[in-house]
């Protein structure tokens, strides 16, 4: 019983609306909140851009201000004269050093910030300052080839005076701290020069600062989402990073070296994160913001929980619509079906009562009317069976009447010739070849050749009735002689153009008949030179052959012989009338030669 359901359209068509109405919902849904989820992250990426390059800006100011610093040290005289030496005494001396440590005392108490401050000196003294718990400031020999070997010192001196950054790290002199501390402090340096003399590098700053600024810039850099921010060089290692974290690593995403910032998607230590990045503007760098793609879109949940309740309301009604849908096409068949199922079982008199004006009115509508064609037909077909069997009886009857009025007229056309009464004689050859050929065993269709000969046998009867009145001719195309053709539509027409034709004109009239082949059409034409048809008289004879109605007994003859013509052949097929008053008649009779 679950099976055969599926066979009704009713059920297909929910199934189809619902499925498709219900995926299309799903689909739309699904789009939506990704296409939300997208903009919020975007969003949100952009807003966490902003937060970068505002933080960048302090970053900036910040080392700026490092820089100019620096240059306090970089044009100091006495420290220039404390590394070069050549004083006269050492008063002289002792006096200098006293300067150069209330100068570097003075620039590290600046901002209460500076952690180290090294003047690696290559010629006769080297300076520390270390701002702790206890500030100190030591007098040291020159640089040592160890120190001056190392890398860092190389690349200060190679940067020829400018500031080199070297990040958040471990001190390059662990050895040197006063308190012994090994945390990491945030270092750059530049290399010192002779600027009162000739301008020769005379020796190296380093100065280590406390990261705890730039880390707490950092560390503001977190998009209210557990982000995180780094910095890193252009060789992508990390020089800067909030809190306490590793340092001194290699950054594994590799961003592009010519833009000055951006957003990017990348699946980072496990996870989907959002990265965003701005170029600094020393030696580099790039600060990176760091953000969980979920804690960016978080918010977008909200979202796809009303999406989802949206969905399923929206669904509810896709099946509801479906519903009503189903039934309103569901509806319309059954009554159909049902129908059907009547008229199958012989019940002809139903009928569909329904009012629709869409497509299912109009077959209702359709069904209604072929219904009572139905009824018809069948009426029709039992009548003209019962006709059939009645003219059969009839028939039969008629044949023996026929046979012996056949034997009757041919041994009167033997006396009448044994007596010489020719005219007699014609007459009764004529009707009796008339009938035998009428008779044709019986059945509906004859050869052309025999058809012609009924006509001329009924020509020889009328041609003694009426003396002089007419001359007949009759043309038969030899290619026609043994086609089949129907047998009692030819003699009417030969006996309308006698009677209504030649019988009222003044004087001997003219016959002709011919059969001919016009491609693939045969025609029979009977044409007089009698009084014609008036116009009027002409228009009414062909709407009566126009017109299948045979109640009426006017021109029932031709309007036999033109609906036996398209009963047999088709409904393009039948009789044609030519004529006019005084200029004779012309019928034709066309239908198929095949």
């Amino acid at each position: 019983m679950i099976t055969s359901k599926w066979r009704f359209v009713g059920v297909k068509m929910f199934v189809v609306y619902f499925v498709s109405m219900t995926v299309s919902i799903m689909i739309m849904g699904y789009l939506s909140y990704h296409k939300a989820q997208e903009i919020i992250q975007l969003n949100a990426g952009r807003v966490a851009l902003q937060t970068v390059q505002q933080a960048n800006k302090r970053l900036e100011m910040i080392l700026e201000e490092y820089e100019n610093r620096s240059f306090y040290i970089f044009t100091y005289k006495d420290l220039q004269d404390g590394i070069l030496g050549g004083f006269r005494d050492n008063y002289e001396r002792t006096k200098n050093t006293e300067q150069i440590n209330k100068f570097l005392s003075s620039f590290a108490n600046i901002k209460n910030d500076t952690a180290n401050v090294f003047v690696f000196g290559e010629r006769t003294a080297s300076y520390h300052y270390s701002l702790t718990s206890s500030p100190t400031f030591t007098m040291m020999s020159p640089a040592e080839e160890g120190q001056r070997g190392q890398a860092w010192y190389k690349q200060i001196k190679e940067a020829d005076g400018k500031p080199v950054w070297f990040g958040i790290r471990p001190s390059f002199m662990p050895g040197k701290h006063a308190s012994g501390e090994k945390r990491p402090v945030f270092c750059y340096g530049r290399a010192l020069k002779d600027i009162w003399g000739n301008g020769e590098m005379i020796g190296v700053l380093l100065v280590e600062i406390d990261p705890g600024e730039i880390q707490q810039i950092l560390s503001e850099v977190d998009f209210q989402a557990q982000g995180r921010s780094i910095i890193v060089d252009r060789y992508n290692n990390v020089v800067a990073e909030a809190g306490e974290g590793s340092i001194a690593h290699v950054f594994p995403l590799r961003l592009s070296g010519t833009e000055l910032n951006g957003i990017r998607n990348a699946r980072l230590y496990g996870e989907k994160t959002v990265v965003v990045y701005e170029r600094m503007a020393i030696a580099g760098w790039k600060l990176i913001g760091m953000a969980p793609a979920r804690e960016l879109v978080k918010d977008s949940d909200e979202i796809r929980v009303y999406t989802f309740y949206v969905a399923v309301c929206f669904t509810i009604v896709a099946v509801v619509l479906a519903l009503v849908i189903a039934r309103q096409m569901h509806r319309p068949v059954q009554m159909l079906l049902q129908s059907m199922r009547r008229a199958k079982e012989g019940d002809f008199e139903t009928q569909i009562a329904s009012r629709r004006k869409d497509e299912f009115g109009i077959l209702f509508d359709s069904f209604n009317l072929m219904v009572t064609r139905i009824k018809s037909l069948i009426n029709e077909l039992y009548v003209q069976r019962l006709l059939k069997k009645e003219n059969q009886l009839k028939m039969l009857a008629s044949q023996i009447n026929a046979h012996f009025i056949y034997n009757t007229l041919d041994s009167i056309h033997w006396i009448s010739r044994i007596y010489k009464v020719d005219d007699i004689s014609t007459m009764i050859f004529g009707l009796s070849n008339y009938l035998r050929i009428s008779l044709s065993e019986g059945r509906d269709t004859v050869t052309v050749r025999e058809a012609a000969l009924l006509v001329e046998s009924y020509l020889s009867v009328q041609k003694v009735r009426y003396q002089d009145k007419f001359e007949a001719s009759m043309e038969v195309d030899d290619e026609l002689l043994d086609k089949q053709v129907l047998k009692f539509v030819y003699q009417p027409l030969v006996e309308n153009a006698i009677y209504h034709g030649i019988e009222n004109k003044k004087g001997k009239g003219r016959l002709a008949i011919r059969w001919a082949r016009k491609g693939d059409l045969l025609s029979f034409e009977v044409e007089d030179d009698g009084v014609g048809i008036a116009p009027e008289r002409l228009r009414q004879i062909k709407e009566a052959l126009e017109n299948d109605d045979f109640t009426e007994e006017e021109h029932f003859a031709l309007k036999n012989i033109n609906s036996q013509i398209k009963l047999a052949y088709g409904e393009q097929y039948g009789l044609e009338l030519e004529s006019g008053p005084g200029g004779g008649t012309k019928v034709t009779l066309v239908f198929p030669f095949a």
